[in-house]
Parts: structure tokens; C-alpha cells; sequence
């Protein structure tokens, strides 16, 4: 019964942000949920693992971009799978992605430092800058919390893609406050909404 009304107050807090624009229709957009399986990633002061994190935006991104947005959506892995860097990358060149998101959460040893960052490849495309500034800045002000900078990177999933990709850390699960608010099945959603609202600027559709 707790799982259902998580669920339908989830459902709810996403019919309450917008209605639908459809203005990704026919875009093809691969989301990344980073790490899974015997590789949890960054483990919270608490204990929470940052590939469950991701696991719970990257849902929820998917439910944005295909029922706001109307794309079609492939994710990477399934909730416990453990996905090698390569096979994300293979998956979407061989699906023909239009877009390649990989939703990761920062770490450091600063237990204090939180923030939002979030990468474009290195020498990669103007689209891809594009999109990491317009996710960046939707995140920025959404959340809320420190703007660490918005960046380039030689990530695996970034310089092996063939279409305009970006990394997205937007909070460090390190941080014992923002832990807490990870574990909040309403803050996972709100990050996806300002993921999912960041590429709707990209192209420049309404969210």
C-alpha cells in the first residue's frame, strides 16, 4: 500500500507541472541511468546508492520525455543491471539516437560540498554544449543549489556516442542533507522534470 500511494503522489506531482506539449514527438532520446548492479557507484553517508538514485531520475525522466514530451525513450539498463560503458554507448549508436542523456550523482570527500555540474564531450558538437547549458541552467535554478559550472569531459559514454550527448550530476549523494533528499521519491522527480525541461528548451519546444 506505501509503494501505491508513492507511486500515485508521484503521478500527481507530474500531471501538476505542466500538460502535455508533444514537442519531442519523433525524437529519439536515450537515457543513461550511470552505474547499476555490483557497481552502486557513490555511496551516501547512510548508505544510499548513487546507481538507485539514478535509477529513480532517469525513470522519471523517461516518463516526462515520453508522456510530456512524446519521444520515444530507450533506457540503458533495467533497475539491477550491472551495463558496461560500452554497451551504453553501442546501444544507442545502434538505435539511432537523436540524444544520449547519462544521469550520474557527484561524490567528493568534503561531506559539505554539494552542487550541480554537468558535462558536454570534449571537442563534441555545438548541439551537445547546447543542451548541457540549457540542462544545466533548468537544474541551476530549479534545485535550487550551488552552480559548480557547466563543463567539458573525455567520458567513455560522451566521446563514444555519435550524437550529442550529455552527463548530468545534479547533486552529491556525499552530502548527508542532499542524501536525505535523494531518498524522496518527490525530489527524484523534481530533478527529472529540470533534465527533462532543460531538453525541451534545447529544442525549443514548451515543456
Amino acid at each position: 500500500m506505501k509503494r501505491l500511494v508513492v507511486f500515485v503522489a508521484c503521478l500527481v506531482f507530474a500531471a501538476g507541472i505542466s500538460e502535455a506539449s508533444w514537442g519531442l514527438a519523433g525524437k529519439r532520446i536515450v537515457v543513461d541511468p550511470g552505474h547499476g548492479g555490483r557497481n552502486p557507484g557513490a555511496v551516501g553517508p547512510t548508505g544510499l546508492k548513487e546507481s538507485d538514485a539514478n535509477w529513480r531520475v532517469s525513470t522519471a525522466l523517461k516518463y516526462y520525455l515520453e508522456n510530456r514530451g512524446g519521444a520515444k525513450v530507450l533506457l540503458t539498463r533495467s533497475q539491477y543491471q550491472d551495463v558496461s560503458l560500452a554497451s551504453r554507448a553501442s546501444k544507442a549508436n545502434r538505435w539511432g539516437a537523436d540524444r544520449f542523456v547519462s544521469v550520474h550523482h557527484n561524490a567528493a570527500s568534503n561531506s559539505y560540498w554539494n552542487g550541480v555540474e554537468t558535462y558536454s564531450p570534449k571537442n563534441g558538437s555545438w548541439a551537445s554544449r547546447d543542451m548541457r547549458n540549457k540542462i544545466h541552467n533548468r537544474l541551476v535554478k530549479g534545485l535550487g543549489i550551488r552552480n559548480i559550472g557547466a563543463k567539458t569531459a573525455n567520458f567513455y559514454v560522451l566521446r563514444n556516442t555519435k550524437m550529442p550527448a550529455v552527463l548530468v550530476e545534479p547533486a552529491f549523494v556525499s552530502n548527508r542533507y542532499q542524501e536525505a533528499r535523494l531518498k524522496d521519491p518527490a525530489y527524484n522527480w523534481k530533478e527529472a522534470y529540470y533534465i527533462y525541461a532543460g531538453i525541451a528548451d534545447h529544442y525549443r519546444v514548451k515543456p
